[in-house]
Formats: C-alpha cells, structure tokens, sequence
C-alpha cells in the first residue's frame, strides 16, 4: 500500500534524516530506551517528561495504534489522554508530515482489515539510508 501525496512534502536535513532512521528502528524493535532518547534528542519536550508517555506519543505518531496501546481509544482522544498526563510544550516539527503519513497509511489498513506496523515497513529502508551514512 502507497499514499502518494505532493501536498505533504518536507525536506529534511541529513542529520534529522538520520534521527528519524535511528527512531524508525528503535520503534521497530521496540527498544524503549532508544525511543525516549532519539524523541529528546529532535526536539520532543513535555512538561514533566514521562518517559511512558514520551514512548506511546512516538508509537502512536510514527508507528502503531492498536486497541492495547490506545487503551481501546480513538487515536485523536487518545493522544488528548496522553497531552493531559504530560502537557507536550514542542513537538519534532521536522517529523510532523512523518507522522501524519503513517497515520494516514495505518487509517487505510485499519480500514481494509490491515493492521500494521509502520516503524517494522520502514525499517528496512531505514537501515539502508544509514548504512549509505556510514552509520552502521
């Protein structure tokens, strides 16, 4: 499945390319670690900091929503439960058109019966374009 949309265009920089690969993989691989860190290290800031929110925010924004990680909520309201919890002050700009891609492709699957994970679909490519940066 494709989305192709010439509306949603962004240019990244090399290094926020790379960011972006570092957390496609970590979300792929599920390291919660890693996925807190690479948030932090875009530009991700909350209020308090909560590394369990800061985990389901990039989940739910680049990778998968289900009914266990929503806690059977909307996505919408579920990222609303998620901004009450830990009040989100800046948000990875650069990454925004990232997120709403994925959203938009898991709202099609979903819609043909489909669920997936967008970080494990990408992931390949992700590893490719840091292996051509020589960072693997």
């Amino acid at each position: 499945m494709g989305l192709i949309d010439y509306g949603q265009v962004k240019v990244l920089t090399k290094e926020e390319r790379l960011i972006f690969c570092k957390l496609i993989i970590a979300l792929a691989d599920d390291d919660r670690e890693q996925i807190c860190s690479l948030m932090k290290e875009a530009g991700y800031k909350s209020k308090r900091m909560d590394s369990d929110i800061i985990y389901k925010y990039a989940k739910v924004g680049y990778d998968e929503d289900n009914e266990e990680l929503t806690e059977g909520q909307h996505i919408q309201l579920f990222m609303d439960h998620l901004h009450a919890l830990d009040p989100v002050e800046k948000v990875p700009e650069q990454f925004i058109m990232a997120s709403r891609v994925s959203i938009i492709l898991r709202g099609l699957a979903h819609a043909v019966h489909q669920s997936r994970s967008v970080a494990k679909a990408w992931k390949p490519i992700a590893v490719k374009a840091l292996k051509d940066a020589g960072q693997v």
